[in-house]
């Protein structure tokens, strides 16, 4: 396949190819596994094989020189057995985990394990915002900075699936992600690259008014509220009026409140 043709078969590889794979892991993990290996890893895993193969005109599909219509043809057709190949190469690593999972477990009080909570895994509702952040930045972002966000990801091991999903797929891009992750680039230069692409895909984000990235932030920084309240006074001792600090940071904090006596010290005058 020619390189001016890769745009053309990336683009069909997410509208025709890519429903395929979905199809084709959710029924290879309910199957294989019931329902417990996550499919995007499945499908992430894929994305890279095929990535692979089309820089290398690897076998079985690109080693002929086929046509953008007759390598798309052959990937949908050939899906279950791409889900086949993501089972068998990830099988190991998922009964590792649920092994160690059911080891912790069953060596919990049946107390901590009624305490226990587990996540479970959603699909996004809103799916189409998603996507259309993620088209922002593969339609506005320049091919060097394309590379540069997917090159200076902090996982080293999600820097080819970033790239992936950018369409960051040029031979120079696969050398640059190449070099940073192979410790072929000082740290501190990485760090800085990754600083300003993000600051560039926010910019872009922020434009397009979808901001999936502002909103975790937004959740991470609540979290860290949250987990560390300011003491008020008579909330945090059974009522009983607090300490002279813990009421001047609560002053502090609600400086455009007239705190009221009693009101703060769980109902109590004050002494």
């Amino acid at each position: 396949m020619k390189r001016s043709d890769h745009d053309q078969f990336w683009q069909q590889y997410e509208s025709k190819v890519r429903p395929a794979i979905e199809r084709a892991c959710l029924y290879a993990s309910r199957t294989k596994t019931d329902s417990t290996m996550d499919i995007d890893d499945m499908i992430a895993w894929i994305d890279t094989k095929v990535w692979r193969m089309l820089q290398t005109d690897g076998y079985p599909t690109f080693h002929d020189n086929p046509s953008t219509d007759q390598a798309i043809d052959r990937l949908t057709t050939h899906a279950p057995t791409l889900a086949r190949w993501s089972y068998l190469a990830l099988c190991r690593k998922h009964f590792r985990q649920l092994n160690r999972s059911s080891q912790y477990i069953n060596g919990l009080s049946q107390a901590q394990r009624l305490a226990m909570t587990t996540a479970v895994d959603t699909k996004i509702e809103d799916r189409a915002e998603l996507d259309d952040a993620i088209n922002s930045l593969r339609k506005t972002l320049s091919a060097n900075d394309k590379q540069k966000l997917a090159a200076s990801y902090i996982e080293k091991s999600e820097r080819q699936r970033i790239a992936l999903v950018l369409g960051a797929t040029r031979r120079e891009d696969d050398r640059l992600i190449t070099k940073t992750t192979g410790n072929g680039m000082n740290e501190n230069t990485i760090q800085q690259m990754r600083s300003r692409a993000r600051k560039r895909a926010a910019q872009i984000l922020n434009d397009a008014a979808k901001l999936p990235f502002y909103f975790l932030a937004t959740i991470a920084i609540l979290s860290v509220s949250l987990s560390t309240p300011p003491a008020i006074a008579g909330e945090q001792s059974g009522g009983r009026k607090g300490s002279r600090t813990d009421t001047q940071s609560t002053h502090l904090l609600y400086s455009s409140h007239t705190v009221i006596p009693g009101e703060q010290t769980g109902g109590r005058g004050p002494k």
